[in-house]
């Protein structure tokens, strides 16, 4: 029996490229369960777009306050054994379901395993690469077993997985994909590449000035949580708050000069939050 597969679509401000996006899920060689649009827009375009041709998706509205919260809410509204997130500027792949599938089978009968395809960039193909010490996903894996991170747009997850982790809503964008990740392995889960299943995506210009900013301070938070509360690499954790901002204010000079180091240090405050608040949050918190 055909496992249901839920596709959950998160979009904002852009109507034309999630049209796209929708017409591309029905060519799919391999039936999808559902589609699920979470709908973060300030505008009205994408409702009545949906409106006059749905099709087949389900429209909800979006919390509004990052895309990790958006991904949270479609995966709410979805019933599928497995979970598929596109963003509304990506395109499903003819074949991706039926190869990343495939792809499990050849694994074994494993529930606890993650299918991590490619993603094909305005022609150019991306996989999942691994972090550098500052958090940089610039490392490339050898082989095709060991992954600690993914693709988001061409990653099969097992429902069962979000009834473990979810995706960090302090994330306005950037990185989710990272931590997801290793939310997974902490809970036993384990990630394989698939190399022919491929998904497309081509890169909106419409939200960059405001993903813009969240970027960096979404590096640095997602990176010193995952050495402080997944690995429990204390020491690391340690050194990378003392290099990574350092770091980050540098870089900014290099980029835009002097100027540059006022954004640095709202990033660096920003991430600083972040992190105090999730420590906060942890199981070992006395908080918790």
């Amino acid at each position: 029996m055909q496992p249901k597969v839920s596709v959950c679509v998160c979009t904002r401000n852009r109507p034309e490229e999630l049209r796209r996006c929708l017409e591309s899920i029905e060519r799919s060689t391999l039936r999808v369960g559902e589609v699920v649009v979470s709908d973060d827009s300030t505008d009205e375009r994408t409702a009545e777009m949906l409106r006059g041709d749905r099709g087949s998706a389900r429209y909800i509205r979006g919390p509004r306050s990052g895309l990790g919260a958006n991904r949270n809410q479609a995966l709410r509204a979805s019933s599928g054994d497995y979970v598929l997130f596109l963003d509304d500027d990506a395109c499903l792949g003819e074949s991706f379901l039926e190869r990343a599938l495939a792809c499990r089978g050849t694994h074994g009968p494993d529930p606890r395993l993650i299918v991590s395809g490619c993603e094909s960039n305005h022609g150019a193909i991306v996989t999942a690469h691994a972090q550098s010490f500052l958090g940089f996903q610039r490392v490339p894996y050898r082989g095709d077993v060991g992954l600690r991170t993914i693709v988001i747009n061409s990653t099969l997850f097992p429902r069962s997985l979000f009834r473990l982790a979810s995706f960090d809503e302090q994330l306005v964008y950037g990185y989710d994909e990272v931590d997801i990740a290793a939310q997974a392995l902490g809970h036993g889960y384990r990630i394989v590449h698939c190399d022919d299943a491929i998904n497309f995506h081509y890169p909106s210009p419409v939200n960059r000035s405001y993903y813009e900013p969240h970027l960096e301070v979404s590096r640095l938070y997602v990176t010193f949580k995952r050495y402080a509360l997944y690995e429990r690499s204390y020491g690391k954790a340690v050194l990378f708050a003392a290099l990574a901002p350092l770091h980050c204010v540098l870089a900014a000079i290099r980029r835009r000069g002097v100027a540059g180091t006022a954004d640095a240090c709202r990033a660096i405050v920003a991430a600083a939050c972040f992190c105090a608040e999730s420590l906060r949050r942890s199981p070992g918190s006395r908080a918790a």
